[in-house]
């Protein structure tokens, strides 16, 4: 993959989608699908994963519509393939959401505003599952979500932003 391609994917729209950046897209959703495959069960229906890591590098690298298609689409098929399909029509919006505004927030080789970007969508995130955690579950139930999404938060910047940049350098 060149700089050109890297390009495209961040330009995506239906003008350009063709069968070379559906394929991206593929392989991006199904990274995202793997890092939140690797969970830890949680409290209420939570469950800890690594799909920020996958959302951070997606939007961080491409861009937020390709963050954002992979974050919500991944995620939610995770979300029923785990036996959570409740929660899978919230998630599809959250993490959408989140991978779309990472990457609408993000400046390629911007150490600062990357980690503005990871802070504001991850926030979004958080809010998210909490007030979705609150109706679906109970208000009690939203103090141990908001714990394990910070984390993922966290960690997930943590390992995306070194990995992100070197990506970049290596796409460059």
């Amino acid at each position: 993959m060149n700089n050109d391609i890297k390009n495209q994917i961040r330009d995506l729209s239906i003008k350009n989608l063709n069968t070379r950046m559906i394929s991206y897209l593929s392989l991006f959703i199904a990274f995202v699908a793997v890092a939140t495959y690797l969970h830890i069960p949680g409290p209420s229906s939570s469950y800890f994963n690594l799909g920020e890591v996958a959302i951070y590098i997606i939007a961080l690298i491409f861009g937020s519509r390709a963050g954002g298609i992979a974050g919500g689409i991944g995620s939610a098929l995770m979300d029923i393939f785990l036996g959570f399909a409740l929660w899978a029509p919230f998630t599809f919006i959250i993490k959408a959401l989140e991978g779309f505004i990472v990457g609408k927030l993000a400046k390629e080789g911007d150490l600062k505003s990357n980690i503005v970007a990871i802070i504001v969508g991850g926030n979004i995130m958080v809010a998210g599952y909490a007030i979705t955690k609150g109706f679906l579950i109970s208000w009690p139930a939203v103090i141990p979500e908001i714990g394990i999404d910070y984390a993922q938060m966290i960690i997930g910047a943590l390992v995306a932003l070194p990995l992100a940049r070197q990506i970049n350098n290596l796409l460059s």
